[in-house]
């Protein structure tokens, strides 16, 4: 394979002069060829927006640094590539210029090597300005006024940007893409954009973003087929991963960051993730919302294993409330049919240290379906008494919520919160609190307007409140709670409150609860059956 050295095409590595004219000769030079390698020496190489052909391997050697351009008149306007604002299908980041690279109607392309694509961030950045959204009403949360005060604070961003590029890579209508090795660094808008995308192979990658900045996803994907991720470590201020309307997804032993979700899920089939770890402000979200027209098909045959997250209250205008796992359905509009939007979805063997519960929250034509939690593994510890008084306490439903006042609501706070949720299966689940918790932490499991939930080795208890339950259960149908155990310090077990239809509650231990069983309203019945006693050895 021929390789073209930049250099030879006139680049001068200086970090100073432009490059652009240079890098983009060099590529025309390969494609030309047939396709091969262009290579970067050590040095930092300035450069606006820069097109990617087919068949080409864009290497750069230990040192080398592909930087983007302060000069914004450098980077091309995004709408000749084909680019407008439907989400999903042909947006890319925000505003109406593109970032360092674009490959468009390309295949075979490959990043790889020791050096670094480095956006500069800070030079389209205004530090001293909050940024945010009007996506939420104020008088609807727990302390508006202490609320509104850390959701304009600097202190975790997200920063007013100024007027910037926009995303740092895109492949557009691409097939076989490759990215090895290679650092990417301080984007200024999203980082890595696949828009219909085919057979992707992403491995031993960096991405390494300001977490103050607003919309720096890692890797966003959308309308993709067979991508496969591994081996890499994401630090955002944004969505670390965002898949959207995509299949045949593989992410693996990968370390993610963000002061946004981790990952973040739409309208995706068929996909897998695991072997990761999480430090963020959201863990794993999935949305279904109806934004992407006739491209939102449910997100199902979803798996998540192995995956150990630890999430924080963070101030600022980011979403998400610290939830380790978040689903959150939009009611859908009543001028057309209702869908099934989340379903088949299991989460397996998670360990989750949080400061905020799950939350499973569908509507009612359209209920979370069919998800299962397997071995899961959840300590609730205390947020920072500010953080708590001032943000802790709320729903955070934006994106979903249809008008702002259902952005941000004052709510009680379960470890696991579900409402219009069909066939929950819960299987080896365990929840224990800190010692100290706000009191707006309630039950340890509460399900409302529910059918069909199957909950077997469940060990737990309430939160800070002690007229919580370990499992409340209201306005449901279709109950089997099976081989279960109260901590120490339940008050009451399980509360029921026109919960009908059959139920079963078999080989328990209450010996810690207070309370074993509190009925409340009507249609309450049950069969109990307490574990058979032990037989005496002779």
């Amino acid at each position: 394979m021929p390789v073209f050295n930049v250099k030879d095409f006139g680049a001068k590595g200086d970090g100073i002069a432009s490059d652009t004219a240079a890098v983009t000769k060099t590529i025309s030079a390969c494609a030309e060829g047939g396709g091969g390698t262009v290579y970067f020496p050590a040095g930092r190489y300035s450069v606006g927006t820069v097109q990617l052909k087919s068949h080409i391997r864009l290497y750069l050697d230990a040192g080398a640094a592909l930087v983007g351009s302060h000069n914004i008149q450098e980077y091309l306007p995004s709408p000749p590539f084909g680019f407008a604002r439907h989400y999903g299908v042909d947006i890319t980041g925000e505003g109406a210029v593109l970032g360092m690279l674009i490959a468009k109607d390309a295949t075979d392309i490959t990043l790889e090597g020791d050096g670094e694509i480095d956006g500069q961030s800070d030079s389209f950045m205004s530090p001293r300005t909050s940024h945010g959204g009007n996506d939420y009403d104020a008088q609807y949360v727990r302390n508006p006024e202490a609320f509104q005060a850390a959701m304009s604070t600097l202190e975790y961003g997200p920063i007013e940007p100024a007027d910037r590029p926009g995303t740092m890579i895109v492949f557009y209508h691409c097939k076989n893409v490759h990215i090895h090795g290679i650092t990417l660094r301080k984007a200024p808008n999203w980082t890595l954009h696949l828009q219909d995308v085919e057979d992707a192979t992403l491995s031993g990658f960096q991405i390494l973003n300001d977490p103050k900045v607003p919309n720096n996803d890692g890797i966003d994907c959308m309308l993709c087929r067979h991508v496969q991720i591994s081996d890499c470590h994401i630090d955002a201020g944004d969505d670390g991963l965002a898949i959207v309307a995509s299949e045949h997804v593989n992410v693996a032993n990968c370390s993610l960051s963000s002061r946004s979700a981790a990952i973040r899920l739409e309208s995706t089939q068929r996909s897998t993730f695991s072997g990761l770890t999480m430090d963020t402000n959201r863990g794993i979200a999935i949305f279904a919302n109806g934004y992407l027209g006739q491209k939102d098909r449910p997100t199902e045959d979803v798996l998540f294993s192995n995956i150990v997250i630890r999430t924080h209250l963070i101030p600022g205008g980011w979403w998400g409330k610290a939830e380790p796992i978040y689903i959150a359905v939009q009611p859908c509009d009543a001028s057309a049919p209702c869908e099934p939007r989340v379903r088949k979805v299991t989460f397996s063997n998670i360990t989750a240290e949080a400061e905020n519960g799950i939350l499973f929250w569908g509507a009612p034509e359209t209920p979370i379906t069919g998800v299962e939690l397997n071995g899961i593994r959840l300590h609730m510890v205390s947020p920072d008494p500010d953080l708590a008084d001032s943000i802790g306490g709320n729903l955070d439903l934006r994106w979903t919520a249809i008008v702002p006042r259902d952005g941000i609501i004052k709510s009680d706070i379960p470890a696991l919160y579900g409402k219009h949720v069909d066939g929950l299966r819960i299987r080896d689940m365990q929840i224990d609190w800190a010692n100290t918790m706000p009191d707006y932490f309630t039950d340890g499991l509460r399900l409302e307007e529910f059918k069909d939930l199957t909950v077997d080795d469940f060990t737990g208890r309430q939160g800070a409140t002690r007229n919580s339950a370990a499992i409340a259960l209201k306005n449901g149908s279709g109950v089997a709670i099976t081989n279960s155990r109260a901590l120490s310090g339940t008050s009451t077990f399980l509360a029921l409150d026109h919960v009908s239809d059959r139920r079963v509650f078999v080989n328990y231990d209450l010996s810690a609860a207070t309370s074993a069983i509190k009925p409340a309203g009507k249609r309450f019945q049950t069969q109990i059956v307490a574990p058979a006693p032990r037989q005496k050895t002779p």
